[in-house]
C-alpha cells in the first residue's frame, strides 16, 4: 500500500469515527456512561505501553512497544512504527463507546464469532497489571448492526461500527514508518547532496543559510530552504526488502551514484545511499548508513529533489558574473572512497558547464517541524 493511500485511509477513518460517535449515534450523547461505557477505560495518567494484533485471516502477529514518546514494531520485524496510526487505534478505543452491550452468560460465544475471532488485540498499560485482550467477532445479522466485540476477561459483549474495525486491520508495511528521514527538521543545520559528479552543500550558521558547495556569496532566502527541505520530506519508502543482502550486485549499493545527508545541531545526522533502479518499478534501491536493510524509494520524488537543487542553485547564481567555474556543483578533488562525502566534508568545485535543469514541478512533502507551504516552482523555470 502506498504512503498516500495509508494517509488517506487514516483520515477517512478519523472522519468516520467522529461522525459515528458524535452524529450517527445521538443516543450516546443522551445515555449515561453506565449505559454506554467506553470501550477502553484508562485511569488518569495511565497510558498503553504494549499493543499486539493477531489477525486470523493472515496468521500474522504484530507487536508494538512504546519507547519514550515513539512506538516501535518489535515483531515480526524491529523497526520504527507510524506513531499516528498506533495512537489512532488506542484513541478509537479510548473515545469509542460500547453499543448495545449484552451478557454472554448462558449463550454460546461461537454464535457471535468469538470461537475464532477475526482479530485479537492485546493491550498492556503502564499502571494496570496484566495484559487484556479484545476479541473482534462476527458481523451482526441486523443491517448496519456492526461487529461483535468483547474483552476476554469480561462476560459482556457489545457492538462497534463496522468501519471502525478497519482501524485494527493492519499489516507490517502499514505500521512501519515510511518517511525516509527521521531527523528533527528544526534541528537540521547542514544539507549535502551528491549525484554523480555533482555535489551540493548548504550550511546554517547564526540562523542564516548559505550555499558552500559550490560557493555562492548570497544568503539563501528561507523560502528556498523550506522548498529544499520539503523535497527531503517528500521522500518515502515504497518497500522494505527484509532479509536481502545489501551487497548483492543487483542493488548497486557498493558504489552508489546518489548520496543524501543531513546534519543536525546536536552533532547527529543521517546519510542515505542510492543504488540501481529496480526493474519495472518507479524506485531505486537505497540503504541507510549503519543499517543492513535494503529499501525501495520513489525515484520520481528523488529526481524532483535533484532537479530542485539544480534550479535553486541557478537562481542563487542569477546568471550573472558570479556564475563562475563553480556553477556545476562538481568537485575538483576525487570523490572519497565509495563515492561518499561526509556532511562535514570539504570539497571544491571544478570547471564544467551544464544545461539548464528541467522544471521539477510543485512539491508538497509532509512532515513535522516546518509547516510552511512551498512556493510554486513553475515560475522559476528558465527560459
Amino acid at each position: 500500500m502506498k504512503l498516500t493511500t495509508t494517509l488517506f485511509l487514516a483520515l477517512v477513518l478519523s472522519g468516520l469515527s467522529v461522525y459515528y460517535f458524535t452524529l450517527e449515534k445521538p443516543s450516546f450523547q443522551s445515555a449515561s456512561p453506565a449505559d454506554h461505557p467506553k470501550i477502553l477505560n484508562l485511569a488518569e495518567g495511565d497510558s498503553i505501553s504494549y499493543l499486539a494484533l493477531q489477525n486470523s485471516s493472515t496468521g500474522e502477529k504484530l507487536v508494538l512497544e512504546r519507547k519514550g514518546s515513539d512506538w516501535m514494531l518489535t515483531a515480526p520485524v524491529n523497526y520504527p512504527a507510524e506513531n499516528f496510526l498506533v495512537e489512532g487505534m488506542i484513541q478509537a478505543l479510548a473515545f469509542g463507546r460500547r453499543d448495545r452491550p449484552f451478557s454472554l452468560k448462558g449463550k454460546n460465544p461461537g454464535e457471535f464469532g468469538f470461537d475464532s475471532p477475526k482479530i485479537q488485540m492485546t493491550l498492556q498499560s503502564q499502571k494496570k497489571p496484566g495484559p487484556r485482550t479484545l476479541a473482534f467477532g462476527g458481523e451482526s445479522p441486523v443491517a448496519g448492526g456492526g461487529v461483535y466485540v468483547r474483552w476476554q476477561d469480561e462476560e459482556e459483549a457489545f457492538l462497534i461500527p463496522s468501519p471502525l474495525k478497519a482501524a485494527f486491520e493492519r499489516t507490517v508495511y502499514s505500521l512501519r514508518r515510511k518517511k525516509l528521514f527521521r531527523v528533527r527538521w528544526d534541528n537540521v543545520n547542514a544539507i549535502y547532496v551528491k549525484s554523480g559528479p555533482k555535489k551540493y552543500r548548504l550550511e546554517k550558521k547564526e540562523n542564516k543559510w548559505h550555499w558552500t558547495i559550490p560557493s555562492v556569496p548570497k544568503e539563501i532566502p528561507l523560502e528556498k530552504v523550506f522548498d529544499l527541505i520539503y523535497s527531503f520530506q517528500a521522500l518515502y519508502i515504497k518497500e522494505f526488502l527484509d532479509g536481502k543482502p545489501p551487497k548483492a550486485k543487483e542493488f548497486g549499493l557498493d558504489s552508489p551514484e546518489i548520496l543524501l545527508a543531513l546534519g543536525e545541531v546536536t552533532g547527529a545526522g543521517e546519510k542515505l545511499s542510492f543504488g540501481a533502479r529496480a526493474k519495472g518499478k518507479d524506485a531505486l534501491y537505497a540503504i541507510r548508513e549503519k543499517e543492513n536493510l535494503v529499501l525501495l524509494v520513489s525515484e520520481k520524488n528523488l529526481r524532483s529533489l535533484l532537479e530542485l537543487f539544480d534550479v535553486t542553485l541557478q537562481e542563487m547564481q542569477g546568471n550573472d558574473s558570479r556564475k563562475t567555474s563553480g556553477s556545476s556543483g562538481e568537485d575538483r578533488k576525487s570523490p572519497s572512497p565509495g563515492g561518499e562525502e561526509p556532511v562535514g566534508g570539504d570539497a571544491r568545485p571544478r570547471d564544467q558547464k551544464r544545461p539548464a535543469p528541467a522544471d521539477p514541478g510543485s512539491l508538497r512533502g509532509g512532515g513535522e517541524g516546518i509547516r510552511r507551504e512551498p512556493a510554486p516552482r513553475a515560475s522559476r523555470k528558465k527560459a
